[in-house]
């Protein structure tokens, strides 16, 4: 199972969501001048894209280093 789809059947299973920390509340003005607020909640699409693009940053940072790794032990 993937990271993302486990971290979806948990957030799903709990009625938890994730919301943006910077601006949590996002208002809306109405006629009358008022405002109206919602939670600023952060969709499941982008969430799981951005796990996917880190994932696929952290495998790269270790292969990089696993062949860094290598390239000194056949140096010396």
């Amino acid at each position: 199972m993937k990271m993302y789809e486990l971290l979806s059947k948990v957030l799903s299973k709990n009625e938890w969501g994730i919301f943006f920390k910077g601006e949590p509340m996002e208002g809306f003005p109405t006629q009358d001048g008022m405002r109206v607020y919602r939670v600023n909640e952060v969709s499941s699409d982008k969430l799981f894209d951005a796990i996917e693009q880190e994932s696929i940053l952290m495998e790269n940072e270790c292969q990089t280093s696993e062949e860094q790794e290598e390239g000194q032990t056949r140096n010396r």
